[in-house]
């Protein structure tokens, strides 16, 4: 529809507008013709199965413990723990000692030891626990051996084991 009081568009004028709706009708088909072609894209739901398959082996150990421990204490003696090393299991890396109850102390021996001395700084008037254990690869340990040890003056030690 025309306004009143413009002129009227010429031929030429009138003909490039039907041409551009005609370009732009035939652009939008083409195009969702386009789009309704494509493939679909493929499903992103992941997959948590998997059908690989693994061997392995595992061998049971035993860090063994120290065996015949003995012990000797006495006058101006601090108590000297002795030991036998222990005979087949793992692997020994060394010892580990503790002393509990009233008193603290401890430390690490290699694997072949077999004799620890308790130092008379270490112990006061009093009696407590000796503490033994083998150490393993790993980390593991023995079970612990113990023995008694304490001192009634202060130059006066004793020591017992089980």
């Amino acid at each position: 529809m025309r306004r009143p009081g413009l002129p009227a568009p010429s031929a030429r004028e009138q003909t490039g507008h039907g041409r551009r709706r005609w370009i732009a009708s035939a652009l939008a088909l083409v195009l969702a013709g386009t789009l309704v072609g494509l493939p679909r894209p493929p499903s992103t739901l992941a997959s948590w199965t998997d059908s690989e398959y693994g061997t392995g082996s595992l061998q049971a150990g035993t860090v063994n413990p120290p065996t015949n421990l003995g012990c000797s204490a006495g006058l101006l003696t601090p108590p000297t723990f002795t030991w036998t090393l222990p005979v087949g299991g793992l692997t020994r890396s060394g010892f580990t000692w503790s002393l509990t109850g009233g008193f603290s102390g401890g430390g690490t021996l290699g694997p072949t030891a077999t004799t620890v001395t308790i130092p008379g700084a270490l112990l006061g008037i009093g009696s407590g626990t000796f503490r033994l254990s083998a150490n393993g690869p790993g980390g593991w340990t023995s079970t612990q051996v113990t023995g008694s040890v304490g001192m009634l003056t202060a130059v006066l030690y004793f020591c017992s084991v089980p």
